[in-house]
């Protein structure tokens, strides 16, 4: 057991009587009984974190000591013991984050492009938040997909199509996203296949819901509307985002 194992044990060890009463203490003798250490690596410790201003320690003649926990010790302590929970509070805001500033983006940009997609769009997430039922999940799902194929109808032109190139329908979204891409000047492999990547599992998503609609008993969860929601906004977000460089402003309009 090195010093940090030992000083960590000494915390959580002082912390038990605190918990029964705040001014209970505990003495070297039960330190070393309880922790099972050599007397040198506790008083070591025992220093050392009274030196950090973590423990108060009473010394005596002859090396002895009473020590408890104060209230920085158990900051220290809980910091210790709950690290995933940190992590995950950390993560949550993270994410919250992402998705906040996402939103906003779209929100601003979409209707300038396609308002009708943007007006669907915002019903859908106020439905999210609703409380959830099966037929309000299915619906949040079946919207989500029109307004991909809205999206991807407003901004494809005739003109990008090249020689012997048909002009693709309604449902083919990610050739409209293709021509488009191609035509505004976007030449980076890795990012076209990003978008068609979040586009082809949408659709995955979208097939398992509509194939598995009718049969009795089968529910759309809010995990998959959450799921529909989620990408058709990061979807519509990176197409955005490339329309709005600079170079290919000019090959939009």
């Amino acid at each position: 057991m090195d010093d940090k194992e030992i000083r960590d044990k000494i915390l959580k060890r002082l912390k038990e009587p605190y918990d029964k009463e705040p001014h209970n203490v505990v003495d070297r003798k039960e330190l070393l009984l309880d922790l099972k250490v050599s007397a040198n690596e506790l008083d070591r410790n025992i220093k050392y974190l009274e030196e950090k201003g973590l423990i108060d320690v009473n010394w005596f003649l002859g090396g002895g000591f009473f020590a408890k926990i104060n209230s920085y010790g158990i900051d220290v302590l809980e910091e210790i013991e709950h690290p995933v929970k940190e992590l995950e509070k950390i993560s949550e805001y993270a994410l919250h984050h992402i998705f906040t500033e996402t939103k906003k983006f779209v929100d601003t940009e979409l209707g300038a492009v396609c308002p009708d997609a943007l007006e669907k769009l915002q019903l859908c997430y106020e439905d999210i938040l609703s409380e959830p039922k099966s037929h309000r999940n299915a619906r949040i799902a079946y919207d989500c997909r029109e307004i991909l194929k809205d999206f991807t109808d407003a901004i494809f032109k005739e003109e990008y199509l090249q020689e012997g190139e048909g002009k693709p329908n309604r449902n083919q979204t990610k050739n409209k996203l293709r021509y488009t891409l191609r035509a505004i000047g976007v030449k980076s492999e890795t990012t076209k296949k990003l978008l068609e990547i979040q586009i082809d599992y949408f659709n995955a998503l979208w097939d398992y819901i509509q194939k598995n609609t009718h049969p009795e008993r089968f529910e759309v969860t809010k995990e998959d509307a959450n799921n529909c929601v989620i990408y058709t906004y990061l979807i519509i977000r990176d197409v955005l985002r490339l329309l709005k460089r600079d170079e290919n402003i000019k090959g939009v309009r």
